[in-house]
């Protein structure tokens, strides 16, 4: 991959600057993305696709009188950017004013540090020959079994950068490399099939990517082939073991949805004014960790608007301990923003959190995962959830996937059955935790969750 041309980031600060000189002085926010990439696909038991481009796209924003306009662009010359602009404002002044709209200003910290970059160099010097061997590697890994039929694998390397530049005088950028990978696919046994998995990985220097793919398509070959011979479940109502991809999805897709100040003032979110109230089992701490530099893959040192990201107990013993802002959410809150703007340069700056982990404390038993499941006695294991689960509401109901049927100790693969319940229930009915995480796609980190009061339903 070429490093030699002018750099990522000071792209997009460049043409950031025509537009905020278009401006004319003007509140305007320039939100920066650009990605440069090597991209292999591997169907039909061929490579079909090898590709290498590059995207850049800024988000313009401006305030004409607290009326907001937004244009995204993928233009480079300057005449297109300053027209872009000009059509920002144009459509600034047919929008309703609101006073809570506004634009971040600098701390000390801006002055500090503007630029943050995470960039192997073992791993930019990958030549075209070398990708392909390691798409080759995960190919190899990824089908080791011949009853594993391989629908699809991308592989690509990439370089990406983010910037954001406004005209009180943030100017921020942040640039990495990584490689990254998934396999999509399924298992065959005679007449039989299983029904499709996925799995991946990502690595952000030369010498992650041999372990990581080991270990991502070691998940992926054992989760397919287990999914053989599946045999029925049984319908009850009562304690399931949510699997840690189905614990991110339900657990802290919630807490992060309800945590939103955006959507508890929009009404989405029973979480309004509950600062200080138990939500959940006092067993969980939920929080976000955007500088955890173990995880570059979610590492986010400043936010939408360009302020600085920071740790977060969302969740501290149960009880809702923090609620995330934008500029815009905060001055309706009456507070200041938290360093939660999320988005990217196609659209405006939402509400979110950054790497979301889970620990488990002393009010929640923790065992291992063999102990879980004996004391389980008979229930279901979901892995993958598909249906609808509303974290307005709570309600669930869909077809568990890839899961298995737990009794007497024995873990075995059920045919789909239907799933139903509440999520904001299943938050305050955990039972048990192991003690231990386990890795899922992506590189996050989950423990197994032991809940009650979920509807199981077999069509067996």
């Amino acid at each position: 991959m070429n490093t030699t041309e002018i750099d990522l980031n000071q792209n997009l600060i460049q043409r950031s600057r025509t537009a905020r000189e278009a401006a004319g002085g003007r509140p305007i926010e320039i939100f920066g993305g650009a990605s440069d990439e090597i991209r292999i696909v591997y169907e039909s038991d061929d490579f079909s696709v090898s590709t290498s481009g590059s995207n850049t796209r800024l988000g313009i924003r401006v305030l004409d009188e607290h009326r907001p306009g937004f244009v995204s662009t993928n233009s480079t010359s300057e005449k297109a950017i300053q027209e872009a602009v000009t059509e920002a404002y144009s459509i600034a002044r047919l929008s309703p004013p609101s006073a809570h709209y506004g634009l971040a200003s600098p701390e000390l910290k801006h002055q500090e540090r503007t630029e943050f970059v995470h960039e192997d160099s073992g791993l930019l010097a990958l030549s075209e020959a070398e990708i392909i061997e390691i798409a080759e590697e995960v190919i190899s890994r990824a089908g080791s079994d011949p009853r594993i039929r391989l629908d699809r694998v991308e592989l690509a390397l990439v370089r990406d950068g983010r910037t954001i530049l406004n005209s009180n005088g943030i100017e921020l950028g942040m640039r990495r490399a990584y490689i990254n990978w998934t396999a999509l696919g399924m298992a065959r046994d005679g007449d039989q099939v299983t029904s499709f998995d996925y799995d991946g990985g990502v690595a952000f220097s030369r010498d992650q990517i041999q372990s990581r793919i080991e270990t991502s398509m070691e998940r992926f070959s054992q989760s397919v082939l287990g999914c053989l011979n599946p045999g029925p479940a049984h319908s009850y109502r009562g304690q399931v073991l949510l699997h840690p991809a189905l614990v991110r999805q339900f657990v802290l897709g919630t807490v992060a949805s309800n945590a939103n100040g955006k959507n508890q003032q929009d009404g989405t979110s029973p979480w309004k004014d509950q600062i200080g109230q138990t939500v959940c089992s006092s067993g969980l701490t939920i929080l976000e960790d955007p500088l955890d530099t173990d995880r570059l893959e979610t590492y986010i040192p400043f936010d939408r608007e360009g302020h600085f990201t920071d740790r977060h107990e969302l969740v501290k013993n149960g009880v809702l301990n923090f609620v995330g802002h934008n500029i815009y959410s905060a001055s309706k809150a009456g507070s200041k923003a938290t360093g939660n703007s999320a988005g990217g340069s196609g659209g405006t700056p939402g509400v979110g959190f950054f790497n979301l982990k889970l620990e488990l404390n002393e009010n929640l038993e923790q065992q291992e995962l063999d102990k879980i499941v004996q004391r389980m006695g008979k229930g279901l294991l979901i892995k993958r959830f598909s249906g609808n689960a509303d974290p307005s509401s709570g309600h669930f109901s869909g077809v568990a996937k890839n899961s298995y049927w737990i009794e007497n100790g024995e873990i075995r693969p059920v045919k789909e059955v239907m799933v139903a319940g509440n999520l904001f229930e299943l938050l305050n009915q955990i039972v048990a935790g192991t003690d231990q995480d386990y890795e899922v796609m992506g590189g996050a980190r989950a423990p197994y969750l032991l809940v009650d009061g979920v509807s199981v339903t077999s069509g067996q």
